[in-house]
C-alpha cells in the first residue's frame, strides 16, 4: 500500500495541513464539559478581554499597540492597523483578542477569506485559552465568522469543515453536531483530503481503529489515482 515514496511523502505533508486544528480534534477539558455550567456563562466582549490583558504586556508592546490603534481612525489605513493588532496580539498568544480583531478587518473587506481568517483565529483560541469566557468568547465569535465566509463563498468546503470542527472541539447541547455536520459535508465532497484526514484523525483519537483504517485505505487510494 506505501510502495510510492512520493504518495507515502503526500499523504504526509497532506495530513499536517490542519495538524495545528487536527492533532488534539477532541479537547479533554471539552470531553467532561458542564453543559449547564456553560449554558449560563456570560461570554465577556473585547473591552474586557482587551483591558485585562494590555496589564499584561511589556512597556514596549503596549507603545506599539497604541501607535497602530492611533492609525485605525484613518481610512486609508484602518485595515492595515487593524491586521497589524490582530497579529500583536495574536503572537501573544490572545488568540481571542486577535480574531476580534480580524473580525473588524473582515467587516470592513467583506470577502470570505478575511472572515476565513477570523475564523480560524478564533478555533485555534478554542484549544489556545485556558480561562472559560476566552474559549466561549472563542466558540461564539468562530461561528458568526464562519457563517459569513460560508454565505460568500457557499461551494467552498473548507470553511464548512472548519465550522463544524468548531462544535467538535467545544460541542454545545448537541454533542453530535460536528459529527453529523462533517459526516453531510461528505456526502456532498466525499473527495475532499482535508476532510479525510479530519475524520482518519478522529477516529484515530477516539479509537475507532477499523473506521480509522479504511479512511487512511481510501485517502491512499485518492492520492495513488
Amino acid at each position: 500500500m506505501l510502495k510510492k515514496p512520493l504518495n507515502l511523502a503526500l499523504l504526509i505533508a497532506g495530513l499536517g495541513i490542519l495538524s495545528y486544528f487536527l492533532l488534539d480534534i477532541v479537547s479533554p477539558v471539552i470531553k467532561e464539559v458542564d453543559k449547564g455550567r456553560q449554558k449560563l456563562l456570560e461570554v465577556t466582549g473585547l473591552g474586557n478581554l482587551e483591558k485585562e490583558a494590555i496589564g499584561k504586556l511589556d512597556p514596549a508592546q503596549k507603545a506599539e499597540l497604541e501607535g497602530w490603534h492611533d492609525k485605525t481612525g484613518d481610512s486609508t489605513q484602518a485595515a492595515e492597523a487593524l491586521k497589524t493588532i490582530s497579529g500583536i496580539w495574536y503572537r501573544s498568544g490572545r488568540m481571542d483578542i486577535s480574531g476580534a480583531y480580524a473580525m473588524k478587518v473582515a467587516e470592513m473587506e467583506k470577502t470570505a477569506e478575511a472572515w476565513g481568517i477570523a475564523g480560524t483565529t478564533f478555533l485555534a483560541g478554542i484549544d489556545e485559552m485556558k480561562e472559560e469566557k476566552s474559549r466561549l468568547f472563542c466558540r461564539q465569535n468562530a461561528e458568526v465568522s464562519l457563517q459569513n465566509a460560508i454565505s460568500l463563498a457557499p461551494a467552498e468546503p473548507r470553511f464548512r469543515l472548519l465550522l463544524a470542527l468548531v462544535s467538535v472541539k467545544m460541542p454545545g447541547e448537541d454533542p453530535m453536531r460536528g459529527i453529523r455536520s462533517l459526516l453531510d459535508l461528505e456526502k456532498e465532497h466525499p473527495d475532499y483530503l482535508p476532510l479525510q484526514y479530519t475524520l482518519t484523525r478522529l477516529a484515530f483519537q477516539t479509537g475507532q481503529w477499523e473506521k480509522a483504517k479504511a479512511r487512511l485505505d481510501k485517502v491512499l487510494a485518492s492520492i495513488e489515482s
